[in-house]
């Protein structure tokens, strides 16, 4: 009697785990904020312009973070949908992420066979995009950092002449 080997459904998994770790330590970042604010408000309002820019920064690499996440969920979405073969997905346009796999995709179905070349060069493809889009958080890292260095050395020059006025206020008189 020959039995009939059940079809595998495919399974993708959604960056669950990682949305919950950026909410929990962006949560303990502003918590850590609140309670620190009344100490390092004063600090803060010495040079608002540049710190205020260095807080811009760093929501704008925040919210790079989240939309980076949020693409990758709706890549997870469209991918499903695809083999899931949906009536109306065939309507729905391929995320930036997927373009050359959709291509393929799109010419030969869902229920597929990619040849080993093709696939390897489809992995790169999309491995290049999710690198490309990480060169942002780098980028915004490194400015970060700039920021902060830049605002150090402006707080030594503006610290070093009154530090010299008081040692010359020292001095003894004759």
């Amino acid at each position: 009697m020959a039995q009939t080997t059940p079809e595998a459904q495919p399974y993708f998994s959604q960056p669950l785990r990682q949305i919950a770790l950026m909410v929990i330590v962006l949560s303990l970042s502003g918590s850590g904020v609140i309670l620190a604010l009344p100490r390092v408000l004063p600090v803060f309002e010495a040079n608002p312009y540049l710190n205020g820019f260095i807080v811009f920064v760093f929501l704008i690499g925040v919210i790079a973070c989240f939309w980076m996440v949020l693409q990758l969920i709706q890549s997870v979405r469209w991918i499903e949908g695809f083999t899931s073969a949906q009536e109306d997905h065939a309507n729905q346009k391929a995320p930036l992420l997927l373009a050359p796999l959709a291509n393929l995709m799109r010419q030969r179905g869902a229920r597929m066979q990619i040849p080993s070349g093709s696939a390897r060069s489809i992995l790169d493809s999309v491995a290049q995009r999710i690198d490309e889009a990480r060169e942002i958080t780098r980028y915004i890292t490194n400015t970060l950092i700039f920021l902060g260095l830049l605002g150090t050395f402006y707080g030594l020059a503006t610290t070093v002449p009154a530090v010299v006025d008081t040692i010359r206020s020292l001095a003894p008189q004759d």
